[in-house]
């Protein structure tokens, strides 16, 4: 009479004739009615119970079960069978790609990536590292290899700075003269350097906002620029005594005007003299000419009262409407 075998949920697994061994439904040598030495295949198959059917990394067991479990003597790790393929029982699971079948929780180590990542119920959250290992290495870690202080040999305390797996800066607890090898493999310098207690930047720092120093705000230094030419002619002589002085005073402004106007134009020119360029309270001075005379005008960057946030050039000196200063405004070179 033949053995039926039923799954746990009640559905026939095999249907095994008298004198027969099923050994295709199941990772189990299952025994039918009358077999002769049926207690070899009975003693194999408690073995694979016993041992989780412990093989090698691609020798799985043959027609797993949902649930059955397989320890895989590569990895070292026991898996269980969730009907796709079988998935760690523990630990994460080490792949270069996104696993099949999840579980709230499940752990997956993205070999590609060298990030851990964790199973929300609806995707894979990132834990870390922040950057893929492929772009090389970013952030703050101790050094590869022991830097020592050059004259003493004395191993230092050092952090270093990367981005794209370079070194941009280094962290320290002390300063340092470091070793021409260790400069080269850090610093890109092959001379020895001086290391602050601190920080210390591989490459220029440049600065977009305000700079403090000991809580005082850093004042980068005053420019004092000569730029350009400009034929003052048309608004006639301030020194002519013949013209009333609320003339001369107003040809006087009209002419600052012109020239601060001028001003942006030039510095706009491939010298990159502009307002951008340049700190608040930098000087500019413009060589101007009257017939045959030369003259000099000074202005400065200031902010621009009327307009929050921009800056302009504003002529550098306070007229009096009085006409005997107003030749304050040329300056005779």
């Amino acid at each position: 009479m033949a053995y039926i075998i039923y799954n746990n949920d009640g559905t026939v697994l095999s249907n095994i004739a008298d004198g027969e061994v099923d050994s295709n439904s199941t990772s189990l040598d299952l025994i039918g009615k009358n077999v002769n030495n049926y207690g070899q295949f009975f003693n194999n198959d408690l073995v694979r119970l016993l041992t989780c059917f412990a093989a090698p990394t691609g020798s799985d067991p043959r027609s797993p079960q949902i649930g059955q479990l397989w320890y895989d003597t590569t990895l070292n790790r026991l898996t269980v069978f969730d009907g796709v393929e079988f998935n760690p029982t523990y630990g994460a699971t080490v792949s270069g790609t996104e696993p099949i079948t999840t579980s709230t929780g499940d752990l997956w180590y993205d070999a590609n990536n060298n990030q851990l990542r964790i199973w929300t119920g609806s995707d894979f959250k990132l834990i870390g590292p922040d950057q893929s290992s492929i772009y090389g290495k970013f952030g703050i870690s101790t050094a590869t290899t022991v830097i020592r202080e050059y004259d003493t040999n004395l191993p230092q305390k050092v952090g270093v700075m990367y981005s794209y797996g370079n070194a941009v800066g280094l962290v320290t607890t002390s300063s340092f003269a470091m070793s021409a090898a260790d400069a080269t493999t850090y610093l890109g310098n092959a001379t020895t350097s001086t290391i602050v207690q601190g920080i210390t930047v591989v490459n220029d720092m440049d600065v977009k906002g305000d700079l403090y120093i000991g809580g005082i705000k850093q004042i980068a230094p005053i420019q004092t620029l000569t730029v350009g030419y400009f034929n003052i002619t048309p608004y006639l002589d301030p020194a002519d005594g013949a013209v009333p002085p609320a003339t001369t005073q107003t040809r006087i402004e009209n002419g600052n005007i012109a020239i601060r106007d001028f001003l942006p134009l030039v510095f706009s020119t491939a010298t990159g003299y502009n307002e951008v360029i340049y700190p608040t309270w930098s000087d500019a001075k413009v060589v101007c000419y009257y017939n045959a005379t030369s003259s000099v005008r000074r202005f400065r960057l200031i902010d621009d009262p009327l307009h929050a946030g921009v800056r302009i050039w504003h002529w550098y000196d306070v007229y009096p409407n009085t006409f005997a200063n107003t030749l304050t405004n040329i300056v005779v070179v």
